[in-house]
């Protein structure tokens, strides 16, 4: 008499079909998380470095301070810091410092860090050690100019 089964025995094979897997799917997964970690950082960079570049506007603030605050921004978001870097410039006067930019002088401020200080996985496998996140924003400066005080009236009114 034979005996008929109904279903294949198929032991293990579930098993060694994820361990062929599983390493793809974990590699997609972390190049995911790895993605939303860089456009993060550039996000919180960016919004430091933007208001970083309205309170240089102002006029009423030194380059020192707007690094200042732009390194503030950067620590309040719960970044590391110690490898940060900003600069500050007024592009149309070349060297001056930010609160002596007059009205409508082009201002900049770059933030730099290194993605290595801020990757989730080991950076290695897919960057160099020479990779950075980088922002710039440009900003007009507001700085009010004084009325002149030598204005006389037309004559004839």
């Amino acid at each position: 008499m034979r005996l008929i089964h109904s279903k294949p025995i198929r032991r293990g094979t579930a098993c060694v079909e994820f361990a062929v897997v599983a390493p793809m799917l974990l590699i997609f997964i972390v190049g995911i998380l790895e993605i939303g970690r860089y456009v993060e950082v550039y996000q919180i960079l960016e919004a430091a470095a933007r208001e970083g570049a309205r309170q240089a506007s102002t006029g009423q603030m030194t380059n020192a301070q707007v690094i200042s605050a732009v390194t503030g921004c950067v620590q309040a978001a719960g970044l590391p810091t110690t490898h940060l870097t900003v600069t500050v410039s007024d592009l149309t006067n070349a060297g001056t410092d930010v609160s002596q930019a007059t009205i409508l002088d082009n201002l900049q401020v770059t933030v730099t860090l290194p993605y290595s200080a801020v990757a989730w996985s080991p950076t290695s496998y897919y960057t160099n050690s020479s990779t950075q996140i980088s922002t710039t924003v440009y900003w007009v400066s507001a700085n009010p100019q004084s009325y002149p005080s030598t204005v006389t009236a037309p004559s004839g009114s």
